[in-house]
């Protein structure tokens, strides 16, 4: 099958934006289909290219491999200053309210730049289906723009909650619009429950998942270090600072000898708000902060690490606590995570300390040092959360889609 995915955050891209469509469409190319992600430029790496190049591109690209194409925005300068917080807040409020009612969308320059690449697409590649992914609504605009152009069905997936990212006032005017999709994917249960309120579409939870390793479980009690890890956003300092304060209390209660081994390294985008909150309280151990880095090196740090950390935020299931629990290792989120997350790791049998204190996270350490690793490998229902087998499940939800169609053509599907 050939399938077009969208997702405006471009798949080289240092975020967990970019994560999801980039995994999926490599995996999906793995099972024997060919994929398109249609994304934005790189910041700085590509230029405008014409419907002939495109063209060009999908006649003489190897689809053993997911072909990106980049689109360049166009026009609608207003919206360019709104994204680079360069107006007012007023002035900022009234221009978003104003493009979801005409455009429906915030980012119509990428929608606008991507026009005259449908039709190279529909004709030349001809797909079979288009999956296009919410953060912003574009994605799916662009997905509807297709479908009409192609005459095939789109599939909403659902990374980010509705009701995060869209104005109040304005949920339901914008899911009427997006009623097209003939079936919606979801990040998670908990985004499932918040997509009901909106949508009457049916969905299908895809997890997000992770890479296979071929790994032994790491012995702990052999390295040399005592590595902590910290990964992904600081979405909140005080929740980051009560989190440290748990450390320092578990660190406080080691011997001089262990002391000098404990290294917190910390993993993603915010390590001036770490660096600020250790040096509140002095600094207390070693820090190693290495940014953004690609999944494989990091999987190597979650599984050599004792316990591995991340901040909790109460709008979102997160996509790295199956990353973390895949390293085998004990994992301590702060503040305390939701039910869907707490039953993944209880059924994977990796232990998973959800704190509400920094006592909590203390006792959690305490207890992490003396855990054996998890064997993964051997691990099934972990083995079910692997990017490969998530695959299996979304091609799937594609092929009952287009079996279904070619019975109901135009009719809304009960997946």
């Amino acid at each position: 099958m050939r399938f077009v995915f969208i997702n405006h955050c471009h798949p080289d891209t240092k975020h967990i934006c970019a994560t999801r469509m980039r995994e999926f469409s490599y995996a999906i190319t793995k099972l024997g289909h060919e994929v398109i992600l249609l994304t934005e430029v790189f910041p700085g790496q590509a230029a405008e290219i014409s419907p002939e190049e495109t063209r060009k591109k999908i006649r003489s690209h190897n689809f053993k491999s997911p072909l990106y194409l980049a689109i360049q925005p166009k026009g609608h300068p207003l919206i360019k200053r709104l994204r680079k917080k360069q107006l007012p807040w007023g002035i900022r409020q009234v221009v978003v309210i104003c493009y979801f009612l005409y455009y429906k969308g915030v980012f119509t320059d990428w929608r606008k730049g991507s026009q005259i690449h449908l039709h190279p697409i529909a004709d030349t590649f001809k797909p079979d289906l288009i999956w296009a992914t919410f953060l912003n609504t574009d994605a799916w605009n662009i997905a509807k723009d297709l479908s009409k152009i192609a005459k095939i069905s789109w599939v909403g997936d659902i990374k980010d909650p509705w009701e995060i990212y869209i104005p109040r006032p304005l949920r339901t005017f914008l899911a009427k619009h997006f009623d097209t999709c003939l079936a919606l994917s979801t990040f998670s249960k908990f985004n499932s429950n918040d997509v009901t309120k909106w949508f009457k579409t049916p969905t299908t939870t895809i997890y997000s998942g992770y890479s296979e390793r071929n790994s032994k479980p790491v012995n702990i009690a052999n390295l040399h270090k005592i590595n902590i890890s910290l990964t992904g956003g600081i979405y909140n300092y005080n929740a980051l600072k009560e989190l440290i304060w748990g450390v320092k209390i578990w660190f406080d209660r080691l011997t001089e000898i262990e002391k000098s081994r404990v290294q917190l390294t910390y993993a993603g985008h915010d390590a001036e708000a770490v660096k600020k909150a250790m040096h509140q309280f002095n600094n207390f151990c070693h820090i190693n902060l290495i940014g953004f880095i690609p999944l494989e090196k990091l999987k190597e740090i979650h599984e050599s690490s004792i316990a591995n950390l991340y901040i909790k935020i109460y709008t979102t299931f997160h996509h790295k606590t199956i990353e973390l629990l895949s390293a085998g290792r004990p994992v301590i989120c702060y503040p305390s995570e939701i039910e869907e997350a707490i039953n993944i790791a209880n059924r994977s049998n990796v232990d998973l300390h959800s704190c509400n204190k920094a006592e909590d996270v203390a006792q959690a350490l305490s207890k992490s040092l003396n855990t054996s690793s998890i064997n993964v490998s051997n691990n099934e229902f972990l083995q079910k959360l692997t990017w490969h087998n998530q695959s299996i499940k979304l091609e799937a939800l594609f092929k009952k889609i287009l079996d279904l169609e070619k019975i109901h053509k135009n009719r809304r599907i009960d997946i």
